[in-house]
C-alpha cells in the first residue's frame, strides 16, 4: 500500500458522541409522510441480496436514515464539509507536470515484465467553497447522518451523500486498528484516476448503484483511518442497479488476498457451483449498508443551434450530442486534440466570470466518464456551479444556452 502522508498529520476527527450533540438546541427535524413511507419500504426490502464486483451474493446490513441538516454539520465542522467536497480543503492547485514510470508487474500467469511510460498530469485549480451558495444550491438534499458497519477489522462510516440523477458524491472513512490496507493511494493517484483496490488485501468494497473516482484526503488520513470522497456516475441499470431511493455500499472479506482470489476463481471457473454456494467457503465476512438518499439536486438544460443538449446541476453535467457536433471539423473549431470526454468546456456566468472545466492543459473536473456509443459524457465538477446564473456553456467553441 502506498501511504504518501506526512508524519505530523493534523487529524480533524469527530467522535460519534460529539456528532450526536451537533443538533443540540436545534429544532427537531420533522419527516414528511412521503419520506416515512419510503423509509418503511426500504426497511422491508433491506434483506434483498445484491451482487458484488466479483459476482457474489452479499448479505444486507442495517439501513441509515437522513437526519441532521448538512448546514448544521457544516457549521459544526468549521465549514469543512462543503469545502472538502467542492472546495480547496486538503486540495492544492497544481501545475501541469510529466512523470516517467518504470514498473515491474506480475501477470496472472506468474511471469514478471517491465513497463516504461510517461504520464502528463494537467493543471488543476481549486477555489474555496461559498457556504451561502452551497446552502442555496444544495438545501437539505444531502444525507448527513453518519452510519457505520464493520467487515473484518475494517469499519466503514458514511458521512454524507448527495446526487443529482446523473452523479453521486459520497464522503466516508475507513478505520482499521491494524492499518487500512484495502486501498492504494497517493497524491498522484488523487490527480489521476483516484485510489485503487489493493490486490494484496483480503477486503473488497464499493457501491452498487454508482462508481467512479476515489479521492483520499491525505492531509487528514493516517495509517489506521483513511478519509475518502467518491465522485461517481450513477448506473443506468446496464452494469448495476439504478439509484432510486437508496445507495448501497458493500464490503467483503475473503480468506485470501483479492489477487489470489481472482486467480482461484479464474482457474476454477468451470468447477464452481452456478448458484454461488461455493462462495461460503471463500469468504469470512460480508455486509451491505443501505443508505436512503435525499431528493435529487435541481438541473437545467442548455442547447446549441443544432439541438445538442447539456444537462447541468450544481455538481455535474451530462453532454449528449445528437447532431453536428460529432461531425464538425474540430480543428476548425480551434480544438484539434479534442475527442469524446476531452472536449474544451467553459461555463460563463451572467456577470462575465468563467469556470474553465477543461481545455487540454487544465482539467478542473473531479471525474468524467463516457456515456456509451453516443460519444457523450458525464463530468463531475471540482466546485459548485450556480446553474441559475449561467449565461452559456461552451464546448469546442460551440455555445449552449438555456
Amino acid at each position: 500500500m502506498d501511504y504518501k502522508t506526512d508524519n505530523d498529520i493534523f487529524d480533524r476527527d469527530i467522535s460519534i458522541e460529539e456528532f450526536d450533540h451537533i443538533t443540540d438546541g436545534v429544532e427537531d427535524h420533522v419527516f414528511s409522510s412521503r419520506y416515512l413511507a419510503g423509509k418503511e419500504s426500504i426497511m422491508k426490502n433491506a434483506n434483498k441480496a445484491k451482487i458484488s464486483k466479483l459476482g457474489i451474493k452479499v448479505a444486507a446490513a442495517a439501513s441509515a436514515i437522513v437526519v441532521a441538516s448538512p448546514f448544521v454539520v457544516n457549521a459544526a465542522t468549521g465549514g469543512e464539509l462543503f469545502n472538502r467536497l467542492w472546495g480547496n480543503e486538503g486540495k492544492e492547485n497544481t501545475e501541469s507536470h510529466v512523470i516517467f514510470v518504470n514498473e515491474v508487474k506480475t501477470g496472472r500467469d506468474g511471469e514478471t515484465y517491465e513497463t516504461h511510460y510517461e504520464i502528463t498530469y494537467p493543471a488543476v485549480e481549486y477555489v474555496e467553497a461559498d457556504p451561502e451558495l452551497a446552502e442555496r444550491l444544495i438545501g437539505n438534499r444531502m444525507t448527513t447522518e453518519p452510519v457505520s458497519f464493520t467487515v473484518g477489522d475494517n469499519t466503514f462510516t458514511i458521512e454524507s451523500v448527495v446526487h443529482d440523477g446523473m452523479s453521486v458524491i459520497v464522503s466516508y472513512s475507513i478505520e482499521n486498528p491494524n492499518g487500512v490496507d484495502c486501498l492504494s493511494f497517493s497524491s498522484l493517484d488523487n490527480e489521476a484516476k483516484g485510489a485503487t483496490d489493493n490486490p494484496d488485501s483480503d477486503t473488497l468494497f464499493g457501491f452498487l448503484e454508482a462508481h467512479g473516482k476515489t479521492w483520499v484526503d491525505i492531509e487528514r488520513s493516517t495509517n489506521t483511518k483513511v478519509y475518502c470522497i467518491d465522485y461517481m456516475i450513477e448506473e443506468d441499470g446496464t452494469y448495476g442497479p439504478s439509484l432510486e431511493d437508496q445507495l448501497t455500499m458493500y464490503a467483503e472479506q475473503a480468506i485470501m488476498s483479492r489477487r489470489d482470489l481472482e486467480k482461484y476463481l479464474e482457474e476454477n471457473r468451470d468447477n464452481l457451483a452456478p448458484d454461488g454456494s461455493d462462495w461460503d467457503t471463500l469468504v469470512k465476512d460480508e455486509k451491505e449498508l443501505k443508505i436512503p438518499v435525499a431528493a435529487e439536486l435541481d438541473t437545467k438544460s442548455f442547447v446549441n443551434s443544432s439541438g445538442d443538449q447539456i444537462v447541468v446541476s450544481p455538481i455535474s453535467m451530462t453532454f449528449n450530442p445528437t447532431s453536428s457536433v460529432l461531425t464538425t471539423d474540430l480543428e476548425a473549431l480551434g480544438a484539434p486534440d479534442c475527442y469524446d470526454g476531452n472536449r474544451w468546456v467553459t461555463i460563463t456566468y451572467k456577470d462575465g466570470s468563467e469556470y474553465l472545466v477543461y481545455n487540454g492543459t487544465i482539467d478542473n473536473r473531479a471525474y468524467i466518464r463516457g456515456n456509451s456509443e453516443d460519444h457523450g459524457y458525464t463530468a463531475l465538477f471540482n466546485r459548485l456551479v450556480d446553474i441559475d446564473n449561467i449565461a452559456k456553456i461552451t464546448i469546442n467553441n460551440m455555445d449552449y444556452t438555456a
